[in-house]
């Protein structure tokens, strides 16, 4: 799915010549052409007809806070970024597109942009793709920062253990973790919470397994892409809602720009709307009491990029 390109009207109706203006006087420049294209895609609302009563015709207008919307879309759309990243960033703004499937397409597409065949071993699949990400500059650089945060943990890995392998299995785990497919093992989750920059080594044995079987059950139950993307569009987003989540993400981890905050905002924000789906508080001590029993985390192999 894109945002396509659309037919436009050979002269701005008066209704968006106003909404234009609007713009302007709050110091948004936008055309008449760009308005009629984010209506049209499902970004913003379009005009609405009117009746001028008897005899008098119709006339159109833009829905009440109209123009909040439109300037709230002209923040987050330049040439070249993808559609999905702008929809993201919308959310993260507290703005919901008009077409709501947008942020559950977004979603999926930024987040879980190659899903496997069916019947495919789901492992396989995310050790590919976790090799083809590592090629990319974005996951180069988390890659990087996933070894300094395993070379603080050397106590967590194997005697011989190269950091690397060790890295890009995270980076599979993780893969693995957003499409809510659990072909892992406690070992490996706890290997990838390492290299997020969680001190699992500093842990007990026992608290480190109990840890990973705890995210066994959290992201197969809360945060993969299928249920995030269930529950967008359910509400406004505002970031100051998520701001403490994201002040520190992980040690190591590379600077975040906007565009990725933005994501992030959103994942961290529909991560908080699920889990108060499921219960709130009372909801995920639960998920903690399940943990504590070895027969939660269904069984797994351990990556070997």
């Amino acid at each position: 799915m894109y945002l396509c390109r659309v037919p436009r009207s050979k002269e701005p109706s008066a209704a968006a010549r106003q909404l234009v203006r609007e713009l302007a006087a709050r110091g948004v420049t936008v055309g008449y052409r760009a308005i009629e294209d984010w209506a049209a895609r499902g970004l913003a609302p379009a005009p609405v007809r009117r009746s001028l009563g008897r005899g008098r015709g119709t006339a159109s207008e833009y829905p009440a806070g109209a123009a909040d919307q439109y300037a709230a879309v002209a923040s987050v759309m330049r040439p070249g970024l993808p559609w999905q990243v702008s929809v993201l960033k919308l959310l993260a703004r507290g703005h919901l597109p008009v077409n709501h499937d947008l942020v559950r397409q977004a979603l999926g597409e930024m987040l879980a942009p190659d899903p496997a065949e069916p019947g495919a071993d789901a492992l396989d699949h995310a050790e590919r793709l976790a090799a083809r990400t590592a090629g990319t500059p974005a996951g180069r650089s988390f890659l990087r920062a996933f070894k300094r945060n395993l070379h603080r943990s050397a106590a967590l890995l194997e005697p011989g253990a190269e950091v690397g392998s060790v890295a890009a299995g995270a980076l599979a785990t993780l893969v693995l973790a957003a499409a809510g497919e659990p072909a892992w093992s406690t070992e490996a989750l706890a290997e990838m919470m390492a290299a997020l920059g969680f001190p699992v080594a500093e842990m007990t044995d026992e608290d480190r397994q109990e840890l990973a079987r705890f995210a066994g059950i959290f992201v197969t139950e809360v945060s993969s892409v299928p249920l995030l993307a269930a529950a967008a569009g359910q509400v406004p987003l505002a970031r100051k809602t998520v701001t403490e989540p994201l002040r520190d993400p992980g040690r190591g981890l590379p600077p975040l720009n906007e565009d990725v905050s933005d994501v992030l905002t959103v994942y961290v924000a529909l991560m908080l709307i699920r889990i108060e789906d499921l219960g709130g508080d009372k909801a995920m001590a639960e998920l903690a009491g399940r943990a504590r029993s070895p027969a939660e985390l269904p069984p797994g192999r351990d990556l070997q990029p």
